[in-house]
């Protein structure tokens, strides 16, 4: 059914074991892998019309130091629209305006979505539905004069993918080298999933063989990111898209929507906290938002593990005690100030 692998990060960082879990996938789409990423401005394809296991290439990229990228884009291809071959392999590339666009898609759209999705100057080489419906996208974009993202820009798109979803299954991935667009098909087919990486970090177990790192002597404290993947490869707290959503990345973060990860309650909780201009106690919030004590804990403790909030290290309570104080993260008060200026 094909697999799509996405990271995005805040740094150049090595795939290695992400896509040694990811490469393992291939066991069940036998008809070729991709990987694409940015070590410049230009993006790298590796590609093969082969199982990715039985690939040596595949192999001497996952082990190959210095393959390094803020983004990447991974595929493991089962054919359902045109036969195996490298032209039908994924990730397909094109460049756009000074940037060179790579795309990736699971699902397959039915026999006359030809005549709805037109093409302009760019044509496929293969014979696949995504390669096609990359050559239409491509060709709005440009319709657009859109030479820089913005949140209109990303709703106009977000509108796009749900237009080529009505044709049949889409799960896509595609970047600019700075955007990393994941899209989840509207009717669910097949899953997207995402997870935060980020210090304090710890060991983690790949799911697909006994396989355990502990990252805290490998990872650089101040490297943070997101990687998405069609089902989860490890035990690490993955969460599900929604269908029919698009989720945007960008620097290790999520820009669109910006109130992906938050309810109402913690969006209440960062507005009294980074209005406040002192460290905030548990206790002045519960009294200020006057929600019930536990419903407030909860969130609390929520934006804790999502480092929306930080607890005063000078604190001599744990954070659910009542004299417990905090402030929002200063990395994320540029995001936060966005959410609330939405007045969401």
């Amino acid at each position: 059914m094909c697999e799509l692998l996405g990271l995005c990060f805040n740094q150049p960082v090595r795939p290695r074991i992400s896509f040694r879990a990811f490469r393992r996938r291939g066991e069940y789409n036998p008809d070729g892998w991709g990987l694409a990423f940015y070590p410049g401005k230009s993006a790298l394809v590796l590609k093969e019309p082969l199982k990715s296991m039985d690939s040596p290439l595949s192999a001497f990229v996952q082990e190959y130091s210095y393959i390094r990228s803020k983004i990447f884009v991974a595929h493991v291809r089962h054919a359902s629209v045109g036969p195996t071959g490298y032209d039908n392999t994924h990730p397909f590339s094109r460049e756009l305006n000074g940037r060179e666009y790579v795309f990736a898609h699971n699902g397959t759209l039915r026999r006359n979505f030809k005549k709805r999705l037109k093409l302009g100057r760019f044509k496929p080489l293969g014979g696949t539905d995504s390669e096609h419906v990359f050559c239409h996208l491509l060709s709005e974009i440009e319709e657009r004069e859109l030479e820089s993202w913005s949140v209109v820009d990303f709703q106009w798109l977000h509108e796009k993918f749900k237009e080529i979803n009505m044709h049949g299954t889409f799960n896509c991935l595609m970047s600019d080298g700075e955007h990393l667009f994941a899209y989840h098909d509207i009717g669910g087919y097949n899953g997207l999933h995402y997870v935060r990486r980020e210090a304090p970090f710890g060991p983690i177990i790949l799911i697909d063989e006994d396989f355990e790192i502990n990252f805290a002597g490998e990872k650089d404290p101040s490297q943070r990111g997101y990687i998405i993947a069609t089902q989860p490869l490890t035990n690490e707290g993955w969460q599900c898209f929604n269908p029919g959503e698009l989720i945007v990345f960008r620097d290790g973060e999520i820009v669109y929507p910006l109130d992906r990860e938050l309810s109402k309650l913690e969006i209440e909780i960062l507005r009294v906290v980074r209005g406040s201009p002192h460290r905030m106690s548990l206790r002045a919030i519960i009294d200020y938002i006057g929600y019930d004590k536990s419903e407030i804990r909860s969130a609390i403790k929520s934006l804790l593990e999502k480092r929306y909030l930080r607890q005063d290290r000078r604190d001599k309570v744990s954070w659910d005690d009542d004299d417990a104080t905090f402030f929002t993260e200063p990395r994320k008060r540029e995001i936060i100030d966005k959410i609330l200026r939405r007045g969401i």
